[in-house]
C-alpha cells in the first residue's frame, strides 16, 4: 500500500477482569477486553447498564470475583463453574442461579447411581433402617405396626404361596398369601387370614 491504513480500535484493555465502567462508555460503544484469562466484549444498553457478549466463562471462580475495572456482572453471563459441582450459572442481577441443577444437587441423588442400584446400597433411608422405623412406626398401617410383618421377615422365613384347599389357618411361620377367585387375595396375619385390600 502507497498510503498508511486508518486502523480504528474500540476502548480496550489486556487485563483480566478489566470490564469498562459505565461512566466511560456510551449507549452503544463497544469496548473489549483481549486478556487471555477473562475477555470479553462490552456494551451499554439503552438502561445504562454494561452488557457482555461472549461465550461462557469457565473457572472455579465466578467470573469478574477479582475485578480490576467496573465490578459486577452483567444479567445473563454464564458461569460453568469448574471443580467438584461442574453446575451451569446464570447472573440474574444478583447472584449466580444454577441452571436445571435442582435433581443433581440434591444429596440423595446427586453422588449415586440410580441404574446400578447403588441409591438402595448407600442411600440413608434404606441402608441406616430409617424405612424400617418408618413402617414400624405404624405409618403404613396397623398390621405393620403391630410387628407381625417385621417379625415374619426379620426371621428369614420365606413368603409362601399356599397352594391347594384354602386353610382355615396358615401354616405357622409362613407369611403367606392366597388368591381366592370369588374374593379376592388374602394374606395371612395374626393366625389367620385377612383381606389384602
Amino acid at each position: 500500500m502507497t498510503t498508511t491504513p486508518v486502523t480504528l480500535l474500540s476502548k480496550r484493555s489486556g487485563n483480566a477482569s478489566d470490564r469498562p465502567l459505565v461512566t466511560t462508555v456510551q449507549a452503544g460503544e463497544l469496548a473489549i477486553n483481549f486478556a487471555a484469562a477473562e475477555n470479553g466484549l462490552y456494551f451499554k444498553d439503552s438502561l445504562g447498564d454494561i452488557r457482555k457478549v461472549t461465550g461462557v466463562h469457565y473457572g472455579s471462580a465466578a467470573p469478574n470475583s477479582s475485578a480490576a475495572g467496573e465490578t459486577g456482572n452483567s444479567v445473563g453471563e454464564l458461569w460453568l463453574e469448574d471443580g467438584t459441582n461442574n453446575f451451569l450459572r446464570v447472573w440474574d442481577g444478583s447472584t449466580f442461579i444454577k441452571i436445571g441443577a435442582a435433581f443433581a444437587d440434591v444429596a440423595g441423588t446427586a453422588t449415586v447411581s440410580i441404574a446400578s442400584g447403588a441409591i438402595f446400597a448407600n442411600s440413608a433411608l434404606v441402608a441406616s433402617g430409617s424405612f424400617g422405623s418408618i413402617t414400624a412406626s405404624g405409618a403404613l398401617g396397623t398390621p405393620i405396626a403391630s410387628g407381625s410383618l417385621g417379625s415374619v421377615l426379620a426371621s428369614g422365613v420365606g413368603i409362601a404361596l399356599i397352594s391347594g384347599a384354602f386353610p382355615a389357618v396358615p401354616a405357622s411361620g409362613t407369611f403367606g398369601y392366597r388368591v381366592d377367585p370369588p374374593s379376592g387375595l388374602y394374606v395371612s396375619f395374626g393366625g389367620g387370614w385377612v383381606p389384602a385390600a
